[in-house]
Protein backbone atom coordinates (compact mmCIF):
# COMPACT_ATOMS: atom_id res chain seq x y z
CA UNK A 1 0.00 0.00 0.00
CA UNK A 2 2.79 2.40 0.93
CA UNK A 3 4.55 1.54 -2.34
CA UNK A 4 1.37 2.35 -4.30
CA UNK A 5 0.91 5.68 -2.51
CA UNK A 6 4.56 6.61 -3.13
CA UNK A 7 4.18 5.75 -6.81
CA UNK A 8 1.02 7.88 -7.09
CA UNK A 9 2.77 10.82 -5.41
CA UNK A 10 5.69 10.41 -7.82
CA UNK A 11 3.37 10.44 -10.82
CA UNK A 12 1.62 13.55 -9.50
CA UNK A 13 4.95 15.34 -9.10
CA UNK A 14 6.02 14.39 -12.61
CA UNK A 15 2.70 15.57 -14.02
CA UNK A 16 2.95 18.82 -12.05
CA UNK A 17 6.43 19.46 -13.41
CA UNK A 18 5.40 18.62 -16.97
CA UNK A 19 2.54 21.16 -16.77
CA UNK A 20 4.61 23.81 -14.99
CA UNK A 21 4.13 27.25 -16.46
CA UNK A 22 6.76 28.41 -18.89
CA UNK A 23 8.60 31.55 -17.84
CA UNK A 24 9.89 34.10 -20.32
CA UNK A 25 13.13 35.02 -18.61
CA UNK A 26 14.15 37.73 -21.03
CA UNK A 27 13.81 39.09 -24.54
CA UNK A 28 16.69 40.15 -26.77
CA UNK A 29 16.49 42.05 -30.04
CA UNK A 30 19.17 41.96 -32.75
CA UNK A 31 18.49 44.55 -35.48
CA UNK A 32 20.50 43.68 -38.60
CA UNK A 33 20.61 45.51 -41.95
CA UNK A 34 18.43 42.93 -43.71
CA UNK A 35 16.20 41.67 -40.88
CA UNK A 36 15.34 41.93 -37.19
CA UNK A 37 15.75 38.98 -34.83
CA UNK A 38 13.72 38.67 -31.62
CA UNK A 39 14.83 36.03 -29.11
CA UNK A 40 12.63 34.95 -26.21
CA UNK A 41 14.65 33.25 -23.45
CA UNK A 42 12.33 30.64 -21.96
CA UNK A 43 12.61 28.29 -19.00
CA UNK A 44 11.82 25.16 -21.03
CA UNK A 45 10.97 24.10 -24.60
CA UNK A 46 7.79 25.81 -25.80
CA UNK A 47 5.03 25.29 -28.33
CA UNK A 48 4.28 28.38 -30.37
CA UNK A 49 2.63 29.70 -33.51
CA UNK A 50 2.93 32.89 -35.54
CA UNK A 51 0.67 34.49 -38.13
CA UNK A 52 0.20 37.88 -39.78
CA UNK A 53 -2.87 40.11 -40.01
CA UNK A 54 -3.62 42.96 -42.43
CA UNK A 55 -5.30 46.38 -42.19
CA UNK A 56 -3.37 47.30 -40.12
CA UNK A 57 -0.38 45.01 -40.49
CA UNK A 58 0.40 42.91 -37.42
CA UNK A 59 2.43 39.86 -36.48
CA UNK A 60 0.92 37.68 -33.76
CA UNK A 61 3.14 35.39 -31.68
CA UNK A 62 1.34 32.86 -29.45
CA UNK A 63 3.44 31.03 -26.83
CA UNK A 64 1.70 28.20 -25.01
CA UNK A 65 1.64 27.75 -21.25
CA UNK A 66 3.35 30.99 -20.22
CA UNK A 67 2.95 32.52 -16.79
CA UNK A 68 2.24 36.24 -16.44
CA UNK A 69 5.30 38.19 -17.61
CA UNK A 70 5.17 41.84 -16.52
CA UNK A 71 8.75 42.39 -17.72
CA UNK A 72 7.49 42.30 -21.31
CA UNK A 73 5.57 45.53 -20.78
CA UNK A 74 8.76 47.55 -21.32
CA UNK A 75 9.77 45.68 -24.50
CA UNK A 76 10.77 48.01 -27.32
CA UNK A 77 12.13 46.96 -30.69
CA UNK A 78 14.82 49.17 -32.23
CA UNK A 79 13.65 48.27 -35.71
CA UNK A 80 12.25 50.08 -38.73
CA UNK A 81 9.93 47.10 -39.25
CA UNK A 82 7.97 47.41 -35.98
CA UNK A 83 6.06 50.43 -34.64
CA UNK A 84 4.72 49.05 -31.36
CA UNK A 85 4.62 45.90 -29.20
CA UNK A 86 1.65 44.67 -27.17
CA UNK A 87 1.07 41.53 -25.12
CA UNK A 88 -1.70 39.87 -23.10
CA UNK A 89 -2.69 36.55 -21.57
CA UNK A 90 -4.80 34.41 -23.89
CA UNK A 91 -7.17 31.62 -22.80
CA UNK A 92 -5.92 32.11 -19.26
CA UNK A 93 -2.73 30.17 -19.94
CA UNK A 94 -0.99 31.38 -23.10
CA UNK A 95 0.97 34.51 -23.92
CA UNK A 96 0.05 36.50 -27.03
CA UNK A 97 2.54 39.09 -28.30
CA UNK A 98 1.37 41.43 -31.08
CA UNK A 99 3.79 43.46 -33.17
CA UNK A 100 2.29 46.46 -34.96
CA UNK A 101 4.18 46.53 -38.24
CA UNK A 102 5.54 49.52 -40.12
CA UNK A 103 5.68 47.52 -43.37
CA UNK A 104 4.88 44.08 -44.73
CA UNK A 105 7.20 41.33 -43.55
CA UNK A 106 8.06 37.68 -44.10
CA UNK A 107 8.35 36.13 -40.60
CA UNK A 108 10.22 32.98 -39.65
CA UNK A 109 10.30 31.27 -36.28
CA UNK A 110 12.03 28.30 -34.68
CA UNK A 111 13.13 27.03 -31.27
CA UNK A 112 16.70 26.42 -30.13
CA UNK A 113 17.73 24.06 -27.31
CA UNK A 114 19.89 25.13 -24.41
CA UNK A 115 23.64 25.22 -24.96
CA UNK A 116 26.75 26.40 -23.12
CA UNK A 117 25.85 30.05 -23.70
CA UNK A 118 22.06 30.24 -23.47
CA UNK A 119 19.04 28.37 -22.19
CA UNK A 120 16.03 27.38 -24.29
CA UNK A 121 15.01 30.00 -26.84
CA UNK A 122 12.21 30.91 -29.21
CA UNK A 123 13.56 32.86 -32.19
CA UNK A 124 11.45 35.04 -34.47
CA UNK A 125 13.06 36.61 -37.55
CA UNK A 126 11.40 39.48 -39.43
CA UNK A 127 12.37 40.06 -43.06
CA UNK A 128 11.02 42.90 -45.25
CA UNK A 129 8.50 41.41 -47.68
CA UNK A 130 9.82 43.48 -50.58
CA UNK A 131 13.20 41.80 -50.11
CA UNK A 132 15.02 45.13 -49.82
CA UNK A 133 17.34 45.34 -46.80
CA UNK A 134 17.09 48.38 -44.55
CA UNK A 135 20.77 49.04 -45.23
CA UNK A 136 21.58 47.78 -48.75
CA UNK A 137 25.02 46.30 -49.38
CA UNK A 138 27.26 48.96 -50.89
CA UNK A 139 28.74 47.62 -54.11
CA UNK A 140 31.99 48.89 -55.58
CA UNK A 141 31.85 49.68 -59.29
CA UNK A 142 34.86 48.59 -61.31
CA UNK A 143 36.24 49.51 -64.73
CA UNK A 144 38.26 46.76 -66.37
CA UNK A 145 40.32 49.27 -68.33
CA UNK A 146 41.17 51.61 -65.46
CA UNK A 147 43.29 51.39 -62.35
CA UNK A 148 41.30 51.09 -59.17
CA UNK A 149 41.67 50.59 -55.46
CA UNK A 150 42.04 47.11 -53.99
CA UNK A 151 38.76 46.23 -52.26
CA UNK A 152 39.40 44.64 -48.84
CA UNK A 153 36.27 43.19 -47.23
CA UNK A 154 36.60 42.74 -43.47
CA UNK A 155 34.48 40.10 -41.76
CA UNK A 156 34.09 40.30 -37.97
CA UNK A 157 33.16 36.75 -36.93
CA UNK A 158 30.08 35.72 -34.96
CA UNK A 159 27.65 38.41 -33.72
CA UNK A 160 24.15 38.63 -32.32
CA UNK A 161 22.88 35.35 -30.93
CA UNK A 162 26.28 33.73 -31.61
CA UNK A 163 28.76 35.26 -29.11
CA UNK A 164 31.71 33.08 -30.09
CA UNK A 165 34.28 32.19 -27.45
CA UNK A 166 34.16 33.60 -23.92
CA UNK A 167 37.32 35.15 -22.50
CA UNK A 168 38.35 36.30 -19.02
CA UNK A 169 35.71 38.27 -17.09
CA UNK A 170 33.05 37.17 -19.61
CA UNK A 171 34.31 39.20 -22.57
CA UNK A 172 32.81 37.85 -25.78
CA UNK A 173 34.61 37.06 -29.01
CA UNK A 174 31.98 38.85 -31.12
CA UNK A 175 32.77 42.12 -29.29
CA UNK A 176 36.54 41.74 -29.58
CA UNK A 177 36.58 40.92 -33.29
CA UNK A 178 34.20 43.76 -34.19
CA UNK A 179 36.56 46.22 -32.45
CA UNK A 180 39.52 44.73 -34.34
CA UNK A 181 37.60 44.90 -37.63
CA UNK A 182 36.77 48.57 -37.11
CA UNK A 183 40.40 49.37 -36.36
CA UNK A 184 41.51 47.46 -39.46
CA UNK A 185 38.94 49.37 -41.53
CA UNK A 186 40.35 52.65 -40.19
CA UNK A 187 43.93 51.65 -41.02
CA UNK A 188 43.04 50.68 -44.59
CA UNK A 189 41.23 54.00 -45.06
CA UNK A 190 44.52 55.77 -44.30
CA UNK A 191 46.34 53.86 -47.05
CA UNK A 192 46.27 54.95 -50.67
CA UNK A 193 45.04 52.32 -53.11
CA UNK A 194 42.70 50.45 -50.73
CA UNK A 195 38.94 50.55 -50.17
CA UNK A 196 37.82 48.71 -47.01
CA UNK A 197 34.29 47.35 -46.61
CA UNK A 198 32.67 45.70 -43.57
CA UNK A 199 30.53 42.54 -43.60
CA UNK A 200 28.81 43.51 -40.35
CA UNK A 201 28.90 46.89 -38.63
CA UNK A 202 26.97 46.03 -35.46
CA UNK A 203 25.99 43.27 -33.07
CA UNK A 204 23.93 40.97 -35.30
CA UNK A 205 24.48 37.58 -36.90
CA UNK A 206 25.26 37.07 -40.59
CA UNK A 207 25.11 33.51 -41.95
CA UNK A 208 28.33 32.05 -43.34
CA UNK A 209 27.04 31.82 -46.91
CA UNK A 210 25.60 35.32 -46.63
CA UNK A 211 29.04 36.63 -45.68
CA UNK A 212 30.60 35.35 -48.88
CA UNK A 213 27.64 36.60 -50.91
CA UNK A 214 28.07 40.08 -49.45
CA UNK A 215 31.77 40.01 -50.23
CA UNK A 216 31.03 39.12 -53.86
CA UNK A 217 28.50 41.95 -54.15
CA UNK A 218 31.17 44.29 -52.83
CA UNK A 219 33.55 43.03 -55.56
CA UNK A 220 36.07 41.97 -52.95
CA UNK A 221 39.66 41.38 -54.02
CA UNK A 222 40.36 39.86 -50.62
CA UNK A 223 38.12 38.74 -47.76
CA UNK A 224 39.62 38.88 -44.26
CA UNK A 225 37.68 37.04 -41.55
CA UNK A 226 38.68 37.87 -37.99
CA UNK A 227 38.24 35.56 -34.99
CA UNK A 228 39.55 35.35 -31.44
CA UNK A 229 39.30 31.69 -30.51
CA UNK A 230 39.55 30.40 -26.96
CA UNK A 231 42.26 28.02 -25.76
CA UNK A 232 42.56 25.83 -22.69
CA UNK A 233 45.93 27.23 -21.57
CA UNK A 234 46.23 30.93 -20.58
CA UNK A 235 49.85 30.83 -21.82
CA UNK A 236 48.74 30.69 -25.45
CA UNK A 237 49.41 33.88 -27.42
CA UNK A 238 50.04 35.06 -30.96
CA UNK A 239 47.97 34.64 -34.11
CA UNK A 240 47.01 31.99 -36.63
CA UNK A 241 46.41 32.77 -40.30
CA UNK A 242 44.36 30.53 -42.61
CA UNK A 243 44.42 31.14 -46.35
CA UNK A 244 42.22 29.66 -49.06
CA UNK A 245 43.29 26.29 -50.38
CA UNK A 246 41.92 25.32 -53.81
CA UNK A 247 42.25 21.68 -52.82
CA UNK A 248 40.10 21.96 -49.71
CA UNK A 249 40.92 21.61 -46.04
CA UNK A 250 44.15 19.62 -46.07
CA UNK A 251 45.10 19.76 -42.40
CA UNK A 252 43.36 18.56 -39.26
CA UNK A 253 43.36 22.11 -37.87
CA UNK A 254 41.68 23.44 -40.99
CA UNK A 255 39.03 20.70 -40.80
CA UNK A 256 38.38 21.59 -37.16
CA UNK A 257 38.03 25.27 -38.07
CA UNK A 258 35.57 24.48 -40.86
CA UNK A 259 33.48 22.29 -38.54
CA UNK A 260 33.54 24.99 -35.85
CA UNK A 261 32.36 27.68 -38.24
CA UNK A 262 29.63 25.48 -39.75
CA UNK A 263 28.23 24.81 -36.27
CA UNK A 264 28.04 28.57 -35.72
CA UNK A 265 25.38 28.76 -38.44
CA UNK A 266 23.21 26.45 -36.37
CA UNK A 267 23.69 28.67 -33.29
CA UNK A 268 22.82 31.68 -35.42
CA UNK A 269 19.61 29.97 -36.51
CA UNK A 270 20.44 29.36 -40.17
CA UNK A 271 19.40 25.73 -39.86
CA UNK A 272 16.06 24.77 -38.38
CA UNK A 273 16.90 21.08 -37.91
CA UNK A 274 18.18 20.03 -34.51
CA UNK A 275 21.31 17.90 -34.77
CA UNK A 276 21.61 17.12 -31.06
CA UNK A 277 20.51 13.50 -31.49
CA UNK A 278 22.52 12.79 -34.66
CA UNK A 279 25.94 11.20 -34.95
CA UNK A 280 28.75 13.39 -36.28
CA UNK A 281 28.69 11.98 -39.84
CA UNK A 282 24.93 12.38 -40.26
CA UNK A 283 25.04 15.85 -38.68
CA UNK A 284 27.66 16.89 -41.22
CA UNK A 285 25.57 15.62 -44.12
CA UNK A 286 22.42 17.37 -42.89
CA UNK A 287 24.32 20.59 -42.37
CA UNK A 288 25.77 20.45 -45.89
CA UNK A 289 22.28 19.87 -47.32
CA UNK A 290 20.83 22.79 -45.33
CA UNK A 291 23.50 25.10 -46.77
Amino acid sequence: MRTLIAALIGLMLVAQQSFAAVKVEGVRVWPAPDHTRIVFDVSQPVEHSIFTLDNPGRLVIDIAGVADNPQLSALKLPSTLVQNVRHATRNGKDLRVVLDLAQQIKPRSFVLPANQQYGHRLVVDLYPKNGQPAEPVQTVKTDAGARRNVVVVIDAGHGGEDPGALGPFGIREKTVVLAIARELEYLFKQELGFTPKMIRTGDYYVGLRARTERARKMNADILVSIHADAFKSPKAKGASVYTLSQRGASSEAARWLAASENSADLIGGVGTVSLDDRDSVLAGVLLDLSQ
